[in-house]
């Protein structure tokens, strides 16, 4: 092993960075960074289940802090003289266009760096890699699926429109209703109402 790099049949190959060099590599400030949003709304989770909405310390819910919500308020707010579809605040609107403004400047920032449920993604990829590595039967599984499911890609190209339909839907719905009609099936509110139980 010379420096930085370890020698192979195939050549030399860097090795993997360690310790804080890892840590305040793109992908470990990346973690940080998910990581202390994710901590920050389960603190917000555990203080609101604790305090409420209600009272002089009152307690907004977790769900102010998703920018969707701004997206599903957003008619009802410009029509109805500032008023909001219900579980949803003016820090919903302030996200949106937060998002909107780092989506146009830095495209999937906020999906990457912020939004606790991308978190989530990362880590059942993470635990989907560990499972394979250790079980060879899920492994092979694996692969089989993706040497015979070449099919599954077609179908996503295609699939990938239905979440056009599903925004047109949350977003006309709550305008239509006036209510959060995509809440039922939300992640972010599930996400939270799992957490609240748990409190």
């Amino acid at each position: 092993m010379a420096g930085n790099y370890q020698t192979s049949v195939l050549g030399p190959i860097k090795s993997h960075k360690e310790g804080f060099q890892r840590l305040f590599s793109h992908q470990g400030l990346r973690r940080l960074a998910q990581i202390g949003v994710a901590v920050y709304i389960l603190y917000l989770v555990v203080l609101h289940s604790l305090v409420g909405e209600n009272g002089p310390t009152a307690v907004a819910s977790a769900e102010a802090f998703c920018p969707f919500g701004g997206l599903e308020t957003l008619y009802k707010y410009i029509t109805g003289n500032g008023s909001f579809v219900s579980h949803t605040h003016l820090s919903n609107l302030v996200l949106l266009a937060a998002v909107l403004i780092a989506a146009l400047l830095l495209r999937s920032a906020f999906c990457g760096w912020i939004c606790p449920l991308g978190f989530l993604q990362d880590l059942m990829a993470l635990l989907s890699r560990f499972m394979q590595r250790r079980l060879p039967v899920l492994r092979r599984a694996m692969t089989t699926l993706k040497k015979k499911g070449a099919w599954l890609a077609v179908a996503d190209r295609y699939l990938r429109w239905l979440k056009y339909a599903v925004l047109a839907w949350a977003v006309g719905g709550s305008a239509y209703f006036g209510m959060m009609v995509f809440r039922e099936f939300d992640p972010w509110a599930a996400l939270l109402n799992i957490a609240e139980l748990s409190f």
